[in-house]
């Protein structure tokens, strides 16, 4: 069991896939899709599939071993030192959601300007009180909600780092390469890119917060030495697909934007202008011109999977286990499929015209792992994002 007040289990039984699914800590969590047995004799032998379940852990496949439960596996496996931190991180998930209203509020009211309330809801957000109404202590105000909102999700040693680093390198690019510089800020600012694409950022925090429950149990391979995510054989009590499978193209989509802004400063670091790409990638095979790299506005129209192979030695290090790009194709031109007893995902991301035969199949576990890995991506481009407007506000005096 988890410390979480309620407890929503879900399964699909292996024979018909029938959804079956239970609710601890409310009047209605009556059991659904199943009939429940008055007069069972365990321990359970063989006859009838096993299934094991927590919220806050990964449940793995297997048969019934009395007393090998789930939590006692789990401490096993990491350690005590380590089960105590992650413990902490879904603790601070307990204190989170059920203020999923202000912290979705929070953000819908910066974007909208309404600062009377965003000053209220700030209030009852820990550590993210306004102490004024300049912009820059407004967007204090504003990381520091987004801080809470992902702080369970995130590594605060990277988050710190990014953030440090990311002041440093503005006022380098300040210094070095001034004019282009402020011409790169003039661009993303005058087109709207920048306030857009950190409009987008800021939507994902408070869809992340309300489907806690799929996530709980990615934490656990913060911890435990898995070589290979592609191997985990692992399931997760509660589960629905078509809800994780749209957060991740959010993600994917916000995180493509966020590698335009990527590219600009990468560039503007390497050659002094936003606008130049390394030489030898603007040429194809054939020696001839990619239009895509003519300039970074060019570069926006570009596939996800193309600007990774287009950004040089990028100057920010980007996490290859969060990003997929045939897995993103696969689940946003809704190819996939997803068996719910078994917990595997199939996905299609090839164009083969009106057949489907070439696949790659990953387990929900691991789509849920890739996920939070790729959260992390935004989550740390996003502090880059936080820089530049500071940037803009403090020293460049410019309106965001």
């Amino acid at each position: 069991m988890s410390n979480r007040d309620i407890q929503p289990f879900q399964f699909a039984c292996p024979k018909c896939e029938e959804r079956i699914s239970f609710v601890f800590g409310q009047l209605d969590g009556e059991l659904k899709g199943a009939t429940e047995l008055e007069d069972f004799e365990g321990p359970f032998n063989g006859d009838n599939p096993f299934v094991d379940l927590h919220l806050d852990f990964p449940a793995y496949f297997g048969v019934y071993v009395m007393g090998m439960t789930t939590f006692l596996r789990v401490t096993r496996e990491i350690g005590h030192e380590a089960y105590q931190h992650l413990n902490l991180r879904l603790e601070m998930l307990n204190t989170l959601y059920p203020m999923q209203s202000d912290l979705r509020s929070v953000i819908t009211q910066y974007k909208r300007g309404d600062i009377d309330s965003f000053e209220r809801t700030c209030s009852k957000i820990p550590g993210a009180a306004l102490k004024s109404r300049k912009k820059e202590d407004v967007l204090a105000a504003l990381y520091s909600a987004t801080s809470v909102m992902s702080s369970p999700f995130t590594i605060h040693e990277h988050n710190a780092e990014i953030s440090e680093k990311a002041s440093e390198l503005f006022m380098w690019l300040h210094q070095c390469h001034h004019e282009k510089t402020i011409a790169f800020v003039d661009e993303i600012l005058g087109n709207g890119f920048l306030k857009n694409l950190h409009s987008d950022c800021l939507s994902l925090y408070p869809k992340l917060i309300a489907m806690d429950l799929p996530f709980r149990s990615a934490f656990f391979y913060d911890y435990a030495n898995t070589e290979d995510l592609g191997q985990i054989p692992a399931r997760i009590s509660t589960a629905d697909f078509d809800v994780c499978s749209n957060y991740y193209k959010d993600l994917a989509e916000v995180f493509a934007r966020q590698l335009t802004f990527l590219a600009g400063l990468n560039n503007l670091i390497k050659r002094g202008d936003s606008d130049l790409f390394e030489p030898y990638l603007k040429l194809t095979k054939a020696q001839r011109t990619r239009p895509e790299l003519e300039s970074l506005n060019s570069f926006a129209n570009v596939d996800l999977g193309s600007k990774l192979a287009f950004i040089d030695d990028c100057f920010y290090r980007i996490d290859m286990n969060a990003v997929d790009n045939k897995l993103r194709n696969g689940i946003a031109h809704y190819k996939y499929e997803y068996k719910e007893s078994t917990q595997i995902v199939t996905y299609y991301p090839g164009k083969e015209g009106m057949s489907r035969d070439k696949y790659y199949e990953i387990s929900f576990m691991d789509f849920i792992r890739r996920s939070l890995l790729l959260f992390r991506e935004v989550h740390g481009v996003n502090h880059i994002i936080k820089a530049a407007l500071f940037y803009c506000v403090l020293i460049l005096k410019k309106e965001i």
